[in-house]
């Protein structure tokens, strides 16, 4: 079997109270994602975002409390990696200092504090910021893979903004590098090999041009970088897909394939600023010798829905696995496409 974008459509019906309790019915999708085979809930709902609050309040409150990524504080506040890993203890680049992670979430964790600046907002986040800090991971993974050659998986993540999960203000990206995938990463592992081992083609060559011909979740292609809105949105909001064609593994990156990257990203993220999105999760996946394998991100928008302040993430996503979006990918694309290409 070849590319397929599997949906189920379903409906929900109920007496409105706000149509004189006639009956109405809410459409909504089952959509089964083309390489995992999770499954996502997909509505179509006349749902904007608040007004981003002010962030004033945050922003001091922060610079109130103890930030260990403030030059004053990090010499002295933040830990060294051992002499017999990184002789130097902490890698620097440029503006950004990579250091251990004290809450590691894998055997080998940096975190890439991204500028000296307390507080950079989202409309800060362009190529030349992110660069310093991007470079740092690369040379973190390059250090881990020549001290210890069976490490096989990679991630670079980063959640900008409380919203998003974030403990602090002063942003900062997490590097994680070890034996073990996580399991979004273990799935993708395994639907790339049996989609290999069913159709003897690369999935992702198969995806990117189905993609292509539809036309619908497209956006567009910078350099070496392929980008997409995911048929099986991870969020709230839709979210999406970056994939590099030609590369399986972080240490093939140089700074040209970086900084294609950080230009489509740089304009996702001046995009969700644009329609009031103040937050987002960011993940780079990421193998070692796996071939078939293709660096991928996901950008996902995060957000607090409502006025009464609730998370966008409730027992749906955090019991059942299983995400749900009120737009679909399809109406926000356009809009999206016309704003990364312009």
């Amino acid at each position: 079997m070849s590319i397929t974008f599997k949906k189920i459509e379903s409906k929900t019906r109920f007496l409105n109270p706000f149509k004189e309790f006639s009956l109405d019915e809410i459409p909504f999708e089952i959509r089964f994602d083309p390489l995992t085979g999770e499954t996502g809930r997909v509505y179509d709902l006349q749902y904007k975002p608040p007004e981003r609050s002010d962030l004033e309040q945050t922003i001091q409150r922060s610079k109130e409390m103890f930030c260990p990524f403030c030059p004053e504080s990090l010499e002295k506040s933040t830990p060294l990696f051992p002499k017999g890993f990184i002789p130097e203890g902490r890698i620097t680049e440029g503006e950004a200092t990579l250091i251990p992670n004290l809450v590691p979430f894998d055997t080998y964790a940096g975190v890439s504090v991204v500028s000296r600046e307390h507080y950079l907002g989202i409309e800060d986040l362009n190529p030349e910021k992110l660069k310093d800090s991007f470079s740092a991971t690369l040379l973190f993974v390059q250090r881990v893979v020549d001290f210890d050659p069976q490490v096989q998986f990679f991630s670079i993540n980063w959640n900008y903004m409380p919203e998003s999960g974030s403990s602090l203000v002063h942003p900062h990206l997490q590097v994680n590098c070890g034996y073990v995938p996580t399991n979004h990463h273990r799935a993708q592992i395994e639907g790339c090999t049996r989609y290999l081992n069913e159709n003897g083609r690369s999935f992702w060559k198969d995806f990117i041009s189905a993609e292509k011909k539809s036309g619908e979740r497209y956006i567009g292609e910078i350099g070496s970088t392929f980008w997409v809105m995911s048929f099986v949105p991870q969020t709230f909001l839709p979210d999406v897909w970056c994939i590099f064609p030609e590369h399986y593994s972080l240490i093939q990156l140089g700074m040209g394939e970086l900084g294609s990257f950080l230009q489509g990203l740089s304009r996702i993220i001046q995009y969700f600023g644009q329609k009031d999105i103040p937050s987002f999760n960011m993940s780079i996946f990421s193998h070692k010798e796996d071939e078939d394998f293709r660096i991928n991100a996901r950008i996902c928008p995060r957000l607090l829905p409502r006025p009464i302040g609730n998370s966008d993430r409730a027992y749906l996503q955090t019991l059942h696995k299983e995400s749900y979006t009120v737009r679909p990918p399809e109406s926000v694309c356009p809009e999206l496409r016309e704003f990364f290409n312009r």
